[in-house]
């Protein structure tokens, strides 16, 4: 079994529009939901339940009103795709509930990130209003205080470096996808990372010295290609895994990776090598799909769909179990937290 297991979404399974309404300033408009034509995705990210009604992501609310980010200083944020909405938590505490909820112009939400000024950037696998979308979320909003559209095509994950150059994954839905550069930030100067023929990105991170890690679903497999600071072609690490469905780079420079299947499992390559030197089971018999790890790397937070729908706290570099944040999800697609790793 691989990520390949595919879901069609026959059109018009997105039955109710979403009301469009301004917000203040330059926030963009609530999304509209489009009548989905016949599109596949990869059953990690979109499977049904087994898996995920659509219905769910096309409902309109405004979540909760903005919260205390600075207060609560380490936040994880974990994208509840089924729900259609982002749930904020502590990153300390079992169990929890969110302390708030984001629903405001997102359809869809996938793959997230966060940056250094603690902005919140959400992949929503909308698309919104006819076009494929990342919001911005200014630290402690829940309403978009930036949009990017520029050259996506199903996006799945987004990482920001510190300079401000954005990646975006684009899926593509499962075919020659690419990773679109907005370098420091500047649309105008867009470009393509696409050189790995074939292969859809499925997740992106950065290392501490700026490179961009792609990991890619190809040829019922998995790989992960490393581009230096502003290169436009990348090398294959060659890594042994399958079933890709997340990466992450520690301060060592050890690449992380989910495999959601054959076992369930985060797999931890050391630098150059291609085996990995350990590997992490998930405590609630899910597949992962998308982690984070917080920063200065001291705890790793790992998304587990499907059976378990929870989300775990690892002590890092250790990897011992602590306990679940939260569950109950309806498929936990991403997982971020604030302030970034690096």
């Amino acid at each position: 079994m691989t990520i390949k297991l595919l879901r069609t979404l026959a059109a018009g399974t997105a039955a109710a529009l979403l009301a469009g309404c301004a917000t203040a300033g330059s926030s963009p408009q609530q999304p509209v939901a489009e009548s989905l034509n016949v599109n596949t995705y990869p059953l990690g990210a979109y499977g049904t339940k087994l898996g995920i009604d659509l219905l769910h992501t096309t409902k309109l609310a405004h979540g909760s009103p903005s919260y205390d980010a600075k207060g609560a200083s380490q936040l994880a944020y974990v994208c509840n795709l089924g729900a259609g909405e982002v749930d904020v938590f502590h990153q300390h505490g079992k169990n929890q509930t969110p302390i708030a909820t984001i629903t405001n112009g997102i359809l869809g939400p996938g793959g997230l990130t966060t940056d250094r000024k603690g902005n919140l950037y959400v992949a929503d696998e909308g698309p919104i209003s006819g076009k494929w979308t990342v919001q911005v979320y200014a630290p402690g909003a829940t309403s978009p205080t930036k949009s990017y559209t520029t050259d996506l095509s199903s996006p799945t994950d987004t990482v920001v470096a510190k300079d401000g150059t954005i990646y975006i994954a684009n899926f593509n839905g499962l075919s020659d996808g690419w990773v679109a550069v907005y370098p420091k930030g500047n649309v105008s100067k867009e470009y393509r990372l696409s050189d790995f023929g074939g292969g859809a990105p499925l997740s992106v991170a950065l290392d501490s010295k700026g490179n961009l890690y792609v990991m890619y679903d190809v040829n019922d497999g998995s790989a992960v290609n490393e581009y230096a600071p502003g290169a436009k072609t990348g090398t294959n690490l060659n890594l042994a895994f399958g079933s890709g469905g997340g990466i992450q780079v520690d301060p060592a420079g050890n690449i992380l990776v989910a495999q959601q299947l054959d076992p369930s499992e985060v797999l931890i390559f050391p630098p150059g090598q291609t085996q990995p030197s350990q590997s992490i089971p998930m405590p609630g018999g899910g597949e992962p799909f998308n982690f984070a790890l917080n920063h200065k790397s001291k705890a790793l937070f790992v998304g587990e769909y499907f059976t378990a729908n929870q989300v775990d706290r690892f002590a890092y570099p250790s990897t011992k179990f602590q306990y679940s944040i939260a569950n109950g999800f309806e498929n936990p697609s991403g997982v971020a937290t604030a302030p970034t790793e690096f």
